[in-house]
């Protein structure tokens, strides 16, 4: 219903274990580590557990589509069967003939002659078991015995039992200590970490189709609040919120449209009304007889002291505390500074809401007496906007989340101050495109982003920074002082200094007090090359990429590695994937085989390096 009006040529957020959409946070590098880890050596079980929707249906399609040819999978989906069944779904998997009458040891005397004549023609074979929390005793004693399948030196089959947590409870029973003892590798797969939603929510994004982040920054927080990091929720909750804010005719998802959709999606649990027992009852009422015995005693008796008693102000009333993340901008940019920034909102939302103040206020009503000094309380849902002007004034206070700690006052402080009517927005990017040979005009009618695209450049939000140093390219990055934002432009990199442009002046700044007043929020710019800019990885079948193949080629015979022997293949097959891994992990970039920005931004820095401005030069 959606797809057309976002520009999606599928839906990005489907829970079909589709690999095309794995997205490889750490853990998930982690536990195919330990998975392609476990079949090289050829062990025995290796068990892959995690909470629902985690993704590890999703990384074992992976796995299986990653598997050499000589390596045969009997892959069983439904584990709620018998200790016959899981020998008939073997032999069906396996393609082995048998009757229905077979017993069990006619099975398994025939999987083993398969087994054999698969260990002689030097092929391997694996067995993967998904919802294998819900295999009985038996069953798991039987699948043990599999196991014993062997010649003198080696196992005839390998097998991946795949569950939830429960699995693991499971495998502690002591009578079943033998299949445990007999686990070679095992890995917990964990939910995305908060700093990780919007990767992968872009990431999903990109594999289909969309050019462009579709999701604010305070919608992806709510996203993850909403679902705890569990990818599948994500999915689903992302689903329903692209369309919730395509039935406004929104043009980006904000929080609202993710909350309207978490209430439409996930249900509320109500909880269990607590009935008091008639015991409970009639001690409630006995107390509260002496408690009212007491306070009349006392009333009649006076007080200890003649002189009324004050009660103090602030314990007497509970205070309200407001804490925000409101960024307020310096006023000192441009009159067309907010213009462009609505006009660019509605074409690159999350670039250039990145580069904006946002607002986000939290209110809590606390005790006094609950408050340590100095401390600051926070609730954790954000107001809405409607909410938040509905509140009386209060003085704004730093989010705990982003913690600014530096000297005001110090060389690039006094900077920011002096040059407030240079460090606005359209002097930034104006600034950073000059560089790219890109010439902004003062008043942008367009969003800038979609000005630059027009000259041949593209823009890409930087959010860490460790992914300033992976792009690797001069970037404007907003930094705090005093509670004002300022846009200045990293032009050098080290390891302990960098060089930044402030207005007019470039400035020596330390790295440590860079990154103390950064507040997470970049964009940089890059120019795509002939190789383009299309996310690729392996089994895509697209027109670039001979350009692409050509390309990471020459990037590796530069660096006197093995170049690819066919650069005409419009496939991505097993070699290229294998190029791409070793150029990635040259660099120290996520090296996950697959060919996105990163890849594509070093490739130009190898290939293009008089064209390509950089931060620091690579170590080849």
């Amino acid at each position: 219903m959606y797809l057309e009006y976002f520009g999606l040529a599928e839906r990005p957020f489907s829970i079909a274990p589709d690999p095309h959409y794995l997205y490889m946070s750490a853990r998930h590098k982690e536990a195919m580590a330990h998975l392609t880890y476990g079949l090289s050596q050829g062990g025995c079980f290796i068990v892959l557990t995690g909470e629902v929707g985690t993704g590890k249906t999703t990384l074992c399609r992976n796995l299986l589509g990653d598997l050499p040819d000589d390596v045969e999978v009997a892959l069983i989906l439904n584990a709620n069967i018998n200790e016959q069944e899981l020998l008939q779904s073997v032999c069906d998997e396996l393609k082995i003939s048998y009757q229905e009458s077979d017993s069990q040891k006619q099975l398994l005397d025939k999987i083993n002659a398969h087994l054999l004549t698969g260990f002689a023609e030097n092929r391997q074979t694996v067995l993967i078991i998904d919802e294998a929390q819900l295999l009985s005793r038996d069953v798991l004693e039987q699948i043990r015995l599999l196991t014993n399948l062997e010649t003198t030196k080696s196992k005839l089959l390998q097998i991946i039992l795949i569950g939830q947590p429960e699995l693991n409870d499971l495998l502690t029973r002591n009578d079943l200590r033998q299949l445990a003892q007999r686990v070679t590798a095992r890995y917990h797969l964990g939910a995305l970490e908060s700093s990780e939603i919007e990767d992968y929510v872009n990431f999903r994004l990109s594999v289909a189709g969309c050019r462009k982040p579709l999701f604010t920054k305070q919608a992806l927080n709510q996203l993850h609040r909403s679902t705890e990091g569990i990818p599948r929720r994500i999915n689903v909750l992302a689903d329903h919120a692209l369309l919730s804010a395509y039935s406004k005719t929104d043009v980006v998802v904000d929080a609202k449209s993710v909350k309207t959709a978490t209430k439409e999606v996930f249900i509320k649990t109500a909880a269990p009304s607590k009935t008091l027992s008639p015991n409970i009852k009639w001690g409630a009422a006995l107390a509260t007889i002496v408690v009212a015995n007491g306070l009349l005693w006392w009333w009649f008796a006076g007080s200890p002291s003649s002189e009324p008693i004050e009660t103090p102000s602030a314990i007497a009333e509970a205070p309200l505390a407001l804490v925000n993340n409101l960024e307020t901008e310096s006023p000192s940019d441009d009159s067309a500074d907010s213009d462009s920034t609505a006009n660019d909102s509605g074409s690159s939302p999350v670039i250039d809401e990145s580069l904006t103040p946002s607002a986000n206020a939290v209110t809590t009503i606390i005790r006094s007496d609950d408050i340590a000094p100095g401390s600051v309380v926070i609730a954790e849902e954000p107001l809405d906007e409607s909410e938040l002007f509905a509140q009386p004034a209060t003085p704004i206070l730093q989010s705990p989340e982003r913690v600014f700690s530096y000297n005001a006052r110090s060389e690039l402080g006094q900077a920011l101050d002096a040059s407030a009517d240079l460090t606005g927005r359209i002097a930034a990017f104006r600034a950073l495109g000059a560089a790219w040979d890109v010439d902004l005009p003062s008043q942008l009618i367009q969003p800038a982003c979609d000005v630059l695209q027009e000259n041949g450049v593209e823009c890409l939000s930087v959010t860490s920074w460790a992914q300033l140093q992976r792009y690797n390219r001069p970037s404007i990055l907003v930094l705090d002082q005093n509670n004002s934002l300022h846009r200045v432009i990293v032009f050098k990199l080290d390891q302990d200094s960098a060089q930044v442009l402030v207005g007019q002046n470039v400035l020596d700044v330390s790295v440590d007090e860079l990154k103390s007043r950064w507040t997470n929020n970049g964009i940089t710019f890059w120019r795509p090359s002939t190789a383009g800019n299309r996310f690729l990885q392996k089994g895509d079948d697209a027109r670039q990429l001979p350009a692409v193949r050509e390309s990471i080629s020459r990037a590796l015979l530069s660096l006197n590695l093995s170049g690819l022997d066919d650069l005409t293949s419009s496939r991505f097959d097993l070699p290229l994937a294998q190029a791409a891994f070793s150029l990635q992990n040259r660099y120290s970039l996520v090296a996950d085989s697959k060919i996105g920005n990163e890849t594509y931004l070093l490739l130009n820095e190898i290939l293009l390096p008089d064209d390509t401005p950089v931060l620091r030069q690579r170590v080849r």
